[in-house]
């Protein structure tokens, strides 16, 4: 569980902090922009979606609802300031005492304190405890009402589960005892094996997704600092360690010439063959225009890349003052489109088949601007008024999970439009597309 099932006041400002850009909605955790809102036309409405939520996390295995933390694509965002929390605490607390039955047991929501990015900020946290008397429902409108979270969702607890949670209520304690021991024991392994992991591990021995991404990351963050840094990476949901043959001259003449790059443009443009020497875990060397790319056996593919080395080449070339940071649009849309055509080719020569898992990261990038619009002599587009300025600390995070058969160009696009969306640049302002999603530079 997030944050181990600790009470509010065990939590730091710092846990919180580490939050966002890095922490989806789930099972165990649950994010609000806003409070909840009364609707005019219906005013108890609130209510019952505060019952809702709070009871199916009971349902399950307890978590977190906290409520002051934006999100997109359920992934955590930044803070936003709860006006008067300490009456929606008081609020909450008793709507939750009211129509909740049985009463959680340890249940808590409290008022929370923190600074981040020079501004005072104030959550609301709701502390649900995984509960040993469950099923619990809400009474509303004179009907019992059981619902359940299955990941980051809330569903209608299904009758087949609902009379085997009343059965188990009824079993001797010590059954409820052990099997909430073993819950915990296998939790604690789960956290405990990720957070023993070093950058040495080895990334084929990872049977879960997570566990690969964890390990990856640590890599990952040996090498940016605080450097300005992008990062795209893909990889089969279904990890299998021998998925693909790095030996094989196929796999390896399409890392060396990925398809339909463009000579002397922006993207991905190769292993050097000198560095293509296969290793226990893959094949990893540099990408011609700089950065570096990482195949692994088990199908994850990487490209790492300074900013100032590809995505800032422009300056030397248009004019651009070197104070002047900015992000070259076409770089920006070019480098999701050739990586997702490599990704591609490499899995469907490897026979990959499984749905694929996708992120796109820019870090560290305050401070940045981007033109909107296709550059322009003979200063691009860095003078124009269609331009944004990125102004938050957190990473642009951009991911999905798409089938097999996922159109490079189009998904390229969604993660395109998500970045100029975290600049402000409304999707017109996009080069290098067609009304399809569509790359369109030859």
């Amino acid at each position: 569980m997030i944050f181990d099932n600790r009470k509010i006041s065990e939590i730091t400002p710092q846990e919180l902090i580490d939050l966002i850009g890095s922490q989806e909605e789930n099972l165990w955790i649950d994010f609000k922009q806003q409070d909840y809102h009364k609707d005019p036309n219906d005013c108890e409405k609130y209510k019952r979606e505060i019952c809702k939520d709070v009871t199916a996390m009971a349902n399950a295995e307890g978590g977190y609802i906290i409520i002051g933390i934006s999100e997109k694509n359920k992934l955590a965002q930044g803070f936003f300031t709860v006006p008067d929390a300490a009456n929606l605490v008081k609020r909450i607390n008793g709507i939750c005492l009211q129509y909740i039955d049985p009463r959680i047991p340890n249940f808590e929501v409290e008022p929370y304190s923190l600074k981040w990015e020079n501004k005072d900020i104030e959550l609301v946290i709701v502390h649900i405890p995984p509960s040993e008397i469950r099923p619990h429902r809400f009474i509303w409108g004179g009907s019992s009402n059981f619902v359940k979270r299955y990941g980051d969702n809330t569903r209608e607890y299904p009758m087949s589960e609902l009379g085997e949670a009343f059965s188990v209520r009824h079993y001797p304690p010590i059954i409820g005892s052990i099997d909430r021991k073993l819950d915990t024991i296998s939790r604690n392994m789960e956290v405990d094996r990720r957070n023993s992991m070093t950058p040495e591990d080895d990334p084929l021995e990872q049977v879960e997704v997570r566990d690969l991404l964890h390990l990856m990351k640590l890599r990952f963050d040996e090498t940016i600092s605080d450097q300005p840094y992008y990062r795209i990476f893909a990889l089969p949901k279904e990890l299998i360690p021998d998925a693909v043959d790095t030996y094989d001259e196929g796999i390896r003449e399409i890392m060396h010439n990925p398809p339909n790059r463009r000579f002397g443009r922006f993207g991905i443009r190769g292993l050097l063959r000198t560095e293509m020497a296969p290793s226990t875990e893959g094949i990893a060397g540099p990408n011609e225009n700089g950065g570096e790319i990482i195949l692994l056996k088990n199908g994850y593919l990487e490209v790492r890349c300074p900013i100032d080395i590809q995505f800032q080449g422009a300056h030397r070339y248009f004019r651009i003052p070197d104070c002047i940071k900015w992000l070259y649009p076409y770089v920006v849309c070019e480098f999701p489109v050739t990586f997702l055509r490599l990704v591609k080719a490499v899995y469907d020569a490897a026979g990959i088949n499984s749905d694929v898992f996708v992120q796109q990261e820019y870090r560290n990038l305050t401070g940045f601007m981007l033109p909107g619009g296709a550059p322009s002599e003979p200063f691009f587009g860095v003078y124009e008024d269609e331009r944004g300025i990125y102004t938050h600390s957190t990473p642009i995070v951009s991911h999905q999970t798409v089938p097999s058969n996922f159109v490079p160009d189009h998904l390229a696009y969604d993660l395109v439009q998500e970045v100029y969306d975290c600049f402000k640049l409304d999707k017109q302002w996009i080069p290098c597309f067609d009304e399809e999603g569509n790359f369109i530079l030859s």
